[in-house]
């Protein structure tokens, strides 16, 4: 809690927060005092946690932050368990769409639904998930490492990934992707897009050399093909055919084939990059709690609201196409708390720097190039 402490002498004026976790102090540099001024930077080099100061027009604002609650030791071995979990379901699935059955699958009559029930498991028929299975645990990996790794070196607070397995049956993917909690507050705009930038920059180079190797291993099969979803992946006996973007139609017509002289039949490795640039899209969604809210917000400040909104009016009628479209705002307003708008930082004046601006921006042109708008056609 807060105390008498010398920093109270830095502030011409301040406000002290307290959260479940942390207590803030935010305020503005006394006048008379400047932030290269021995004594300045000695109390702020002696604070016990970060800190962060921002130059303005007129002032200077500087934020203390502190814990007051310890932070809680990792839980290796949940996490080993859900990845262990999700590598074991989404090795299944690669197996499924190979055309085995690792897991001896055998219908249940429940009235008039039959449900796959496993009744064992064929290790050498699992084997033949791996190359659909590693590259996507890949991918999804070092998104979530991607933010883990810039938070760790910010000296915030998160957690490690958690993986969400998923039943293989009632999955193409065998997962429903991962997560990392951040139990830090975020300071500024830079410190926002750096741990939001992460994921989606570091999934966005996996999925490209990935989608290039297993393009060349797919195969076109004869038929009329379709600009909106080309690509077709057999799983457990059904086709399924998968959403076209601008990237990934110039990839294939480059790699594959001419587009419409058939339909690109998907190797493991191919669909496994898809998966991993359709993860990257729809974290790149401007919503407020997803990584394309942080990251349009610390280019544009309120404005990102406007824009979710925005894309709002486009995603929802593309429901009609793809009911999943409806599913994802659904979550998205559930993450954000019924809110579709970022929530400020702790300093919202100070700018991003000229190179975050064109990468943010650039990432802003990748969302853009790799959008399905029809990602699944059963």
């Amino acid at each position: 809690m807060t105390d008498t402490g010398e920093w109270m002498d830095l502030f011409s004026t301040y406000r002290i927060a307290v959260t479940e976790r942390d207590e803030i102090i935010h305020g503005t540099l006394r006048p008379d005092l400047a932030l290269e001024d021995p004594e300045v930077r000695r109390i702020l080099a002696a604070w016990e946690g970060p800190s962060h100061a921002a130059r303005l027009a007129d002032r200077t604002e500087v934020t203390l932050v502190r814990s007051v609650v310890p932070e809680p030791p990792p839980r290796l071995a949940l996490h080993a368990l859900l990845f262990l979990a999700t590598l074991f379901t989404t090795m299944a699935a690669g197996s499924l769409l190979a055309g085995v059955d690792p897991l001896r699958g055998v219908a249940l009559e429940l009235g008039p639904i039959w449900l796959p029930v496993p009744t064992g498991v064929d290790w050498s028929a699992l084997l033949r998930g791996a190359p659909f299975a590693l590259p996507l645990m890949t991918i999804l990996l070092g998104h979530e490492l991607g933010h883990y790794v810039i938070a760790r070196r910010l000296h915030l607070r998160v957690t490690l990934p958690y993986f969400i397995p998923f039943p293989p049956y009632f999955s193409i993917v065998g997962t429903l992707g991962a997560f990392i909690r951040l139990r830090s507050p975020l300071m500024h705009r830079r410190m926002l897009f750096d741990v939001a930038i992460g994921g989606p920059l570091v999934s966005f180079l996996l999925s490209i050399p990935a989608l290039v190797i297993g393009l060349r291993w797919s195969t076109l099969a004869p038929g009329a093909g379709d600009a909106v979803t080309p690509f077709v992946v057999p799983f457990a006996g059904e086709a399924i055919w998968i959403g076209n973007s601008l990237a990934l139609a110039w990839l294939a017509d480059l790699i594959v084939g001419e587009a419409g002289s058939g339909w690109i039949v998907l190797h493991p490795v191919a669909f496994a990059a898809w998966l991993g640039l359709f993860v990257t899209a729809l974290n790149l969604l401007p919503f407020g709690q997803l990584d394309g809210g942080h990251i349009l917000y610390a280019l544009v400040g309120r404005r990102q609201r406007v824009l979710a909104l925005a894309l709002l009016g486009v995603l929802f009628p593309l429901g009609w196409l793809w009911w999943g479209w409806w599913l994802w705002l659904g979550v998205a307003i559930v993450i954000g708390r019924g809110r579709l708008g970022h929530p400020p930082v702790l300093q919202e004046g100070e700018e991003l720097p000229r190179g975050r601006r064109v990468l943010g921006w650039a990432a802003v042109v990748v969302f853009l190039l790799i959008f399905a708008p029809v990602p699944v056609r059963m």
